[in-house]
């Protein structure tokens, strides 16, 4: 106010003294325009020297739209929105561009009665994030998918003897192929090649041969350069031994075979051998003597598995089904000469009978298995597939050659291959024993499950909430994570249900337990693994997001204000021109002085 009023006193002074001096001035031509031209003048630096404003009456909506940055985004996008303040919850990118207000998400949901409407640039957020947005309008500006392994999946934990399969897809952009390479204890275990400019699914194997905790690795290699090298952490847990029974319709070389091989992983196995009508032979392995000649429900509660020849179980065939539809035994059908016989035990699987006239000498294609097996010499017959069956071993043509299926409470498998102990004859062990751990695999009695625990996250990370699930028919009192004691929380649909919230602070194998129950583990990330899969999970969380909550759903209220508008200031500096121009050329245009 002081410089206005010094400004204002200063210029109407100076205004006094210039019309003085003109009414002084020799040169009288003109006196009017000269003097218009000098109190404009004045004007002009009276209103560069002050701020000059005006009013208007506007009505604008209450929409406050604000920018939120995220890793992957293209500073180019930004052209359109420079008048939104921009924010970001990540501390690289306020590094980067020091302009970006770093704000937590929190704050960011407390300024939210200011902010209408949130940009988010780049690959967005993940789910723990959206909660703190608390259902503010986002638009949603993502990014494309980043390279590499976009999706992964594979079971963390493994039975000695189950094939690891590591699935997902890759996305490549480049110009030459990727390899993907499975390694453990530092080697190749099995290799992949992705094409330039794809995005394919892959699938890799291997068999696992050690038990225990163990982190294997994914690698992405273009060249010589490698892309990308991931943990992949694996649990192996030893198989519990079962209890076989073996019956058999005579002595034969399949049968001693597979009895040698059980007994040598550590199988407990009864063979019962028919030499004569009720005339048997018994052989017991890992286990003590019991009475097999006539079998009862009592008997068959003590195993977990029978195998024998469809002409053998036929016989116990109304004993066998109330075993294996009420309490869950497993059984493995071995086809014989009785198999086009009308029984419960072959209702699923139909025998055909092929058009080659000897028998065929062919590998086999067992499931889950890349590798085929060696050749062998199988019957000229094939199983015909029914729906609600699961084929386990095929040929090249793709007969079906074992199947199983669901029968009440219990699993039934019927192999038509009766001789694979010529493996073993001829050294193919890895063929005998991934044939029959398949086999055994599947039929074997479930053992009942008194607890179950899961993660609901797909990739647990350091210093971010993790869920644990517990399933389990009665309440805990206290569950241990690793060396902390926490509390669960119930599920109000599922009541069987507890929910568990950890934060981990370190990389690497974590432990749970509930009361008394077994140890069980799990594995925590770095932040800066599996970057292209959480960059496609966070895409895909936060368009979710922002479809559920539209920023066109917000309700905007117009809103009638005055509003200042400054009056820019070159056009005074025009007008002090002008005004001065005039003046110099009327001076020098003016007729000289009268003599005196």
């Amino acid at each position: 106010m002081n410089w206005t009023v010094l400004v204002l006193i200063i210029c109407c002074l100076l205004a006094v003294f210039t019309v003085w001096k003109e009414y002084q001035r020799a040169k009288r031509s003109h006196l009017f325009l000269r003097i218009l031209a000098s109190l404009l003048a004045i004007t002009a630096l009276a209103c560069i020297a002050l701020p000059i404003n005006y009013s208007k009456d506007i009505t604008s909506q209450n929409d406050h739209s604000a920018i939120l940055l995220n890793t992957g985004f293209e500073p180019d996008s930004l052209n359109s929105y420079k008048n939104s303040p921009l924010f970001t919850a990540d501390k690289s990118i306020t590094k980067a561009y020091p302009k970006v207000k770093f704000i937590s998400l929190n704050e960011l949901q407390n300024d939210s009665s200011k902010i209408t409407k949130l940009h988010v640039f780049g690959y967005g957020l993940n789910e723990n994030e959206l909660l703190h947005l608390d259902h503010l309008p986002v638009v949603f500006h993502p990014q494309a998918e980043p390279q590499g392994v976009t999706s992964i999946a594979w079971e963390r934990k493994l039975k000695t003897g189950e094939t690891l399969k590591v699935q997902g897809k890759y996305k490549n952009e480049r110009s030459r192929s990727v390899k993907l390479v499975l390694k453990g204890f530092s080697t190749q275990l099995d290799t992949l090649t992705i094409a330039a400019k794809s995005n394919s699914d892959f699938e890799l194997n291997t068999v696992p041969k050690n038990e225990g905790r163990t982190v294997y690795h994914l690698q992405a290699i273009a060249g010589m350069d490698t892309l990308a090298d991931e943990n992949l952490p694996v649990e192996v847990e030893p198989v519990k031994p079962l209890k076989i029974l073996v019956l058999s319709a005579s002595p034969d070389f399949e049968t001693r075979f597979l009895k040698n091989w059980l007994s040598e992983n550590g199988f407990s196995v009864a063979v019962r051998s028919t030499i004569s009508k009720d005339k048997f032979s018994s052989e017991y392995v890992n286990m003590s003597p019991l009475k097999v000649d006539h079998l009862s429900g009592t008997v068959l509660d003590k195993f977990d598995l029978v195998i024998g020849d469809l002409s053998v179980l036929r016989s116990e065939s109304t004993l066998l089904k109330q075993q294996v539809t009420q309490k869950g035994l497993g059984l493995i059908i071995r086809a014989d000469s009785s198999s086009k016989a009308s029984s419960w035990l072959q209702n699923d699987f139909p025998i055909e009978r092929s058009n080659v006239k000897n028998p065929p000498i062919i590998p086999l294609i067992i499931k889950d298995i890349k590798v085929k097996t060696a050749e062998i010499k199988i019957d000229p017959t094939f199983i015909r597939y029914q729906p609600g069956t699961q084929p386990l071993v095929n040929d090249a043509q793709n007969h079906v050659l074992v199947n199983t299926s669901l029968v009440g409470a219990g699993r039934i498998v019927f192999t038509n291959v009766n001789n694979t102990f010529n493996w073993m004859l001829e050294g193919n062990k890895n063929d005998y024993a991934a044939f029959w751990s398949l086999l055994i695999t599947k039929a074997a009695r479930k053992v009942p499950v008194t607890e179950n625990w899961s993660i609901a996250s797909q990739l647990p990370t350091i210093n971010e909430p993790v869920q644990l699930l517990l399933g389990s028919s009665s309440a805990p009192t206290q569950i241990n994570a690793d060396h902390s004691i926490i509390s669960p929380e119930q599920n109000s649909i599922i009541p069987f249900e507890w929910c568990n919230t950890y934060w981990p602070t370190t990389t690497g194998w974590h432990s749970i337990k509930q009361n008394n129950g077994a140890l069980v583990w799990w594995y925590t990330y770095n932040e800066n693994e599996w970057q292209s899969i959480r960059a496609s999970k966070k895409i895909a969380d936060t368009r979710q997001y922002a479809e559920t909550y539209q920023a066109n759903a917000s309700v905007t209220k117009p809103i009638h204000q005055k509003l200042r508008i400054e009056v820019p200031k070159i056009y005074f500096y025009l007008l002090l021109l002008a005004a001065c121009t005039f003046l110099w050329v009327e001076g020098k245009m003016a007729p000289p002085n009268p003599p005196r």
